[in-house]
């Protein structure tokens, strides 16, 4: 009894259908991976930015006069230089630090870098996407030996400038009091109900912020809340200055008043 030879053959569309539908699902692919490549050059931006703030924010711990000489063009000279030193191996091409504020009030360091990230190729005739990275800080002045910060009191010597906290109980003549720093931990969100603030309470989420974290959050000693974002704008707006007058009431910080 003879043996019947089966063949299988796929016809010739079936072939054309595969050539046509591997280079589409390769491209969906890699334009699904696309947003996961903005996010990290994002991240690497960042920890470029906020490296040259700290750089800063450290130098600017000087007398007063020297730090005076630090200011204006040398810094941004050097904040500029910086940054694109540093990111010169990043896809990043137009960085500009043009909005960017850096000791204009002698403390202060607004760090704002804008860039084009370049997309490893066209899509839809976009060749880049505009990028932002924002560090804010104060810079460690320290105290001039009496109990003030540099620039404390500055203005009307019979209503100088003072310093509070959201809910501060007491005002600041110091911007650098520890009892204001806003100065960030990066910590573990698996780990937050085991940190407390220096009152010794439970942080908890940030009405702003707080609801989108991944897997790291930030927090301040003097901080009621856990953040998602080190540039959320609840931290940005946490100390104000204002007239001695307006907020007497509350009575001076016993640590940088030196009472």
């Amino acid at each position: 009894m003879g043996r019947k030879r089966v063949s299988f053959s796929a016809p010739a569309s079936m072939t054309a259908e595969a050539a046509l539908v591997l280079p589409m699902f390769l491209f969906a692919g890699v334009i699904l991976m696309m947003p996961f490549r903005i996010l990290d050059t994002e991240r690497q931006m960042q920890a470029i930015v906020m490296s040259v703030g700290e750089d800063i924010s450290q130098a600017a711990y000087l007398t007063e006069e020297a730090l005076d000489g630090l200011g204006g063009a040398a810094v941004s000279a050097y904040a500029e230089a910086a940054v694109r030193v540093k990111a010169s191996e990043l896809p990043v091409q137009g960085v500009s630090l043009a909005e960017s504020r850096l000791l204009a009030d002698g403390e202060t360091i607004d760090l704002v870098v804008k860039y084009d990230l370049k997309l490893p190729f066209s899509v839809f005739g976009l060749d880049s996407v505009k990028r932002t990275n924002r560090c804010y800080l104060r810079a460690w002045v320290g105290s001039d030996g009496n109990g003030k910060s540099a620039g404390a009191g500055s203005g009307d010597d019979e209503d100088p400038i003072v310093y509070v906290g959201r809910n501060s109980t007491r005002y600041h003549v110091s911007a650098s009091c520890h009892y204001l720093s806003n100065r960030l931990t990066a910590v573990p969100f698996s780990q937050i109900d085991s940190y407390r603030n220096q009152d010794g309470s439970r942080y908890t989420a940030c009405a702003r912020c707080g609801g989108q974290v991944l897997g790291t959050v930030y927090i301040m000693p003097a901080g009621e809340h856990y953040h998602s974002s080190r540039n959320c704008s609840a931290i940005l707006a946490y100390v104000r200055a204002v007239r001695k007058s307006t907020v007497e009431y509350l009575g001076a910080c016993s640590y940088c008043s030196g009472g």
